[in-house]
């Protein structure tokens, strides 16, 4: 579908549509909810993550807000090269706190999922580990952007079974990769370039948790907001999810494009890219001044050097006498 042309079937041109919109739930069988969902403004532009916390009581939750807080800590410093950077660095920073974290013998099963994207003038940026979603949607189409870091999935890349399988199989959500699991993580990062539409339509970047997909497949997500504004189908996707079980917690961000995203870069976009580029790695790096002393501490500072002068050299006779 990148790159492709659609039909505008059901094309609606509400203000709406422009807004996004996110929602999450506990479900109907969780006692507390372990997702996470955030909206960060950063000078490499504006990040969107969902969390999918692991790990017991407290664990799970804990985990997911652990990696919010330190993405959010990491796009507002640097200083990065590119977006690109900016948001691999922020996942970094968060697996490496959980990490730390898990030395706690009370938390060392947590971990969470991440799915983040960043949007930066004509360029998004997507990355994730486990198996929270990213899709995108064009009309009443939809195309998976990010892969599953699951056992299942791998069974899936090699044969041994059909995907049609993969969701119901009893080792589904057996996870290979998440934020938490390694010191020494790598993390999946994709760059995307939003075009000027084509008929009018307009793509949507889709961010979920599993307890969404789990029970509302591809071609129904793709359906609700084929028909529906956002806002709205943000509200029947969970309200479909929970119908039919509510599992788990559902969490769901869909983001308008105001174009159509494709693999290639666009001219303007390249321009853009680069000069912002520039302007950043340009921009010296953040050095923290030392407060200033005043008259009567600097005196303080020199006698106490003077001091610890005076006792060296006492020391050194003292060795050179005995």
């Amino acid at each position: 579908m990148l790159g492709g042309t659609p039909s505008i079937k059901g094309l609606r041109n509400g203000k709406e549509e422009m807004v996004p919109a996110a929602i999450t739930d506990v479900g109907c069988e969780r006692e507390i909810n372990e997702d996470r969902y955030a909206v960060i403004d950063s000078q490499y532009g504006r990040a969107w993550v969902v969390c999918d916390g692991m790990g017991g009581v407290m664990g799970g939750e804990l985990a997911a807000q652990l990696a919010i807080d330190a993405i959010r800590r990491s796009l507002n410093a640097g200083p990065y090269s590119s977006p690109e950077a900016a948001l691999r660095a922020a996942l970094e920073e968060a697996n490496r706190v959980i990490v730390l974290r898990r030395q706690n013998p009370a938390f060392s099963a947590m971990g969470t999922t991440v799915v983040a994207a960043i949007i930066s003038d004509d360029e998004v940026c997507v990355a994730y580990a486990g198996d929270s979603r990213a899709y995108v949607l064009r009309e009443c189409e939809i195309q998976q952007l990010s892969n599953d870091h699951t056992y299942v999935q791998d069974l899936v890349e090699r044969g041994v079974i059909d995907e049609s399988d993969a969701l119901n199989h009893p080792q589904a959500h057996v996870l290979t990769k998440c934020l938490g699991a390694e010191p020494r993580l790598e993390i999946p990062l994709d760059s995307y370039w939003i075009w000027p539409s084509e008929n009018g339509a307009e793509d949507r970047l889709i961010l979920c948790s599993d307890g969404l997909y789990s029970l509302v497949s591809d071609a129904e997500l793709a359906e609700i907001f084929g028909k529906q504004s956002i806002q709205e189908g943000c509200v029947t996707a969970v309200e479909m999810a929970k119908a039919r079980g509510g599992y788990d917690n559902i969490t769901l961000a869909i983001l308008p494009l105001g174009g159509q995203l494709r693999e290639e870069r666009t001219g303007k976009g390249a321009s853009r890219s680069a000069a912002k580029r520039a302007a950043l790695e340009a921009r010296p790096a953040t050095v923290p001044r030392l407060p200033e002393l005043s008259t009567g501490k600097k005196v303080l500072l020199m006698m106490l050097l003077a001091f610890v002068g005076s006792m060296i050299a006492v020391l050194a006779v003292l060795l050179s006498l005995g």
